[in-house]
């Protein structure tokens, strides 16, 4: 008896052992589809498919709608591949993307909404699926922690991804239904580059690399003048130039400063300046001077008598 009751317990811990951790089966779940593991902090969900695509989508946007995104996905995953000809097909690949991105799967939601931008390029939600793409870069633009480096002294590799895709977007659509926000969006991020340059430049100036620091000032000058551009900055320019000793560049930011920015406290500075350094006298072209005589050229001869 004893013997048997062993037997029984080790074939049922077996039986635990081969057991999937972390969540039930799910007995509805088509082997046919991709398996959707939940993420952290997400709870696995049954699902009960409907027997049409249509069934399957109301189903699918019921769960949406109560943020239950794995659930959703699941719903439409089933729709794309058992009616991949449905006219809900097209909705549901567009639909797992939007789950992907509720579900913080930025990089997944990213091949999604562009798989779908470049197979139904004419699709009315083809804007809102490249406007997607901008936003799943800007989601993994990291974030300011008071025990982490700032922001701006990171990797910014998802900050200029961001600025690329949104302002194609931009370009493709500037009338979107969507594009204000693109908008507001890039200026935050061309802000976030900006900053990072002027972190790069002000390494440079604690190293006394003078002209690396006045490079790095001039490119803020020159590609983000919409978000970093005043008269601080010209200033700041005017005077590096002239630790570096090119006057004619110094003047240059003077100049800029004075037109821009009349009203300036410190348009009187660069006033000051321009006075000090005035711009160099551009040689006078030579006088020509007459040919001579022997060198002028002769007279046209006279035309031939009429018979």
């Amino acid at each position: 008896m004893l013997r048997g009751s062993r037997t029984w317990l080790l074939a049922f811990g077996l039986c635990l052992a081969a057991a999937p951790l972390g969540f039930a089966a799910d007995p509805d779940e088509d082997e046919d589809l991709p398996a959707i593991q939940p993420g952290r902090g997400e709870v696995a969900t049954s699902v009960t498919y409907a027997s049409t695509a249509e069934g399957n989508f109301l189903a699918g946007e019921k769960a949406y709608e109560g943020e239950e995104f794995l659930a959703a996905q699941r719903y439409f995953g089933y729709i794309r591949s058992k009616f991949p000809y449905s006219r809900f097909a097209q909705l549901a690949e567009l639909r797992i993307a939007d789950c992907q991105y509720q579900r913080k799967r930025f990089i997944e939601a990213i091949d999604s909404y562009q798989n779908f931008a470049r197979l139904h390029p004419n699709h009315e939600k083809a804007p809102y699926a490249r406007f997607r793409v901008g936003m799943s870069y800007f989601k993994q633009i990291p974030s300011n922690f008071f025990l982490l480096p700032p922001a701006h002294e990171k990797d910014q590799a998802a900050v200029r991804d961001a600025e690329k895709a949104l302002g194609a977007y931009l370009r493709q659509h500037p009338d979107d239904e969507n594009s204000a926000e693109a908008r507001t969006i890039i200026e935050d991020v061309r802000g976030r580059l900006m900053a990072h340059e002027r972190y790069v430049a002000d390494f440079y100036k604690n190293l006394g690399k003078d002209r690396a620091y006045v490079g790095r000032l001039e490119t803020i000058r020159r590609k983000f003048s919409d978000v970093g551009l005043d008269d601080e900055l010209l200033m700041e320019i005017a005077e590096a130039w002239i630790n570096v000793g090119d006057t004619n560049r110094a003047r240059n930011a003077a100049e800029e400063l004075v037109a821009k920015f009349p009203a300036s406290e410190l348009a009187a500075e660069a006033k000051a300046l321009l006075s000090r350094f005035p711009a160099e006298k551009k040689p006078e072209p030579a006088e020509k001077k007459p040919a001579p005589a022997d060198m002028q050229p002769l007279p046209a001869p006279a035309p031939a008598p009429q018979g």
